[in-house]
């Protein structure tokens, strides 16, 4: 009975073991995954470089893909998805090469488009089957599954109005209704609220979190309001004039700004960034008026009155960086034109 006892217990630890280790494979494997990964991707229309040389990776998950409108967003994706020709570089979409899988990897994608997409004449439904029936599915299938996407966004009422009567926001939904139809691993949507009101932007939003959680897909989120990203996006991927100025972890990009001054002096700056990098302060950036600088200890602000005092420069604004997107991103553009 002992050895038997022993022989039991030995075979569940054995169990346990193996179990664990699938899972803490599975939890690696989730993190390190790439969605997208491009390398020296650019795209060139004539002479304007709209993607210049791009070198980026999007994360599974939920990434804010974000640019100033003509920062080479809509490009990046059209290029992606073969609609545009590349100059140099490659991608590859969930592993797959975008050259030699280029069917593969349309059918594993959505594309929720920025400029109209929708064909008059079609009802709701009959569209949304349609952009199913493009990607392989059987009729029957893809008109099962059109009728349960427009229940999900949000116009299960009006599937059978054509499509030319909706107003803007249903018609943003039913851009995005044909985009997930087909189950897609990865979501791309531009400017998904485009043109629509506070309400419907709101709604919008709370799709977008509802798609990523409910459906289980990444999803590629291009817009210029940061506002969008910082509410519905993990990761951010910035990007400008076709070249990327950041890509990290929402909460990391505002973290960097924990225990940080913005300070504006006049008098002798270069010796008063000296005496406070002597002091253990770090320079976090600068345009000509404004220096932002992290502190070595919370709430050390009598460094910063201390370096005023030894270097004898007036102190004209001295606040805490309270940091949102949209200030980073515009730091980060100030800087990237700094080392033109």
């Amino acid at each position: 009975m002992i050895g038997m006892k022993h022989h039991f217990e030995f075979i569940v630890g054995i169990v346990i073991f193996v179990q664990t280790a699938i899972l803490i494979s599975r939890m690696i494997i989730r993190e390190v995954f790439l969605a997208v990964l491009l390398d020296k991707f650019t795209v060139v229309y004539g002479k304007k470089m709209a993607v210049d040389h791009l070198s980026v990776s999007f994360p599974e998950g939920a990434t804010g893909l974000l640019g100033v409108n003509g920062a080479g967003k809509s490009s990046l994706i059209k290029g992606l998805l073969g609609l545009v020709p590349l100059i140099d570089g490659s991608a590859t979409v969930m592993g797959k090469d975008i050259h030699t899988d280029s069917r593969q990897v349309r059918q594993i994608i959505g594309y929720m488009p920025e400029d109209d997409c929708l064909i008059p004449g079609l009802t709701g439904v009959e569209l949304v089957r349609y952009a199913g029936e493009l990607v392989g599915m059987p009729g029957t299938d893809a008109m099962q599954r059109a009728h349960d996407v427009l229940f999900a966004v949000g116009l299960g009422e009006a599937r059978y109005r054509n499509v030319e009567s909706y107003s803007s926001g249903m018609q943003q939904r039913v851009k995005l209704a044909q985009a997930i139809v087909h189950h897609p691993k990865l979501l791309f949507m531009d400017e998904p609220t485009s043109g629509m009101d506070p309400k419907g932007r709101q709604e919008m939003l709370e799709l977008i979190q509802y798609i990523s959680s409910k459906f289980d897909m990444s999803i590629v989120l291009a817009t210029h309001i940061l506002a969008d990203v910082e509410r519905t996006c993990d990761h951010v991927v910035m990007i400008h004039e076709g070249r990327a100025l950041v890509q990290d972890r929402v909460d990391d990009l505002r973290g960097e700004y924990i225990n940080t001054v913005t300070i504006r002096v006049e008098g002798d700056r270069k010796k008063f960034q000296e005496i406070l990098v002597k002091k253990g302060c770090t320079l976090l950036g600068e345009d000509r008026q404004l220096l932002d600088v992290k502190l070595p200890d919370k709430g050390n602000e009598q460094l910063i009155l201390k370096a005023v005092i030894e270097t004898g420069v007036v102190l004209r604004k001295l606040v805490p960086s309270i940091q949102t997107l949209e200030e980073v991103f515009v730091k980060r553009v100030k800087g990237q034109h700094a080392d033109l």
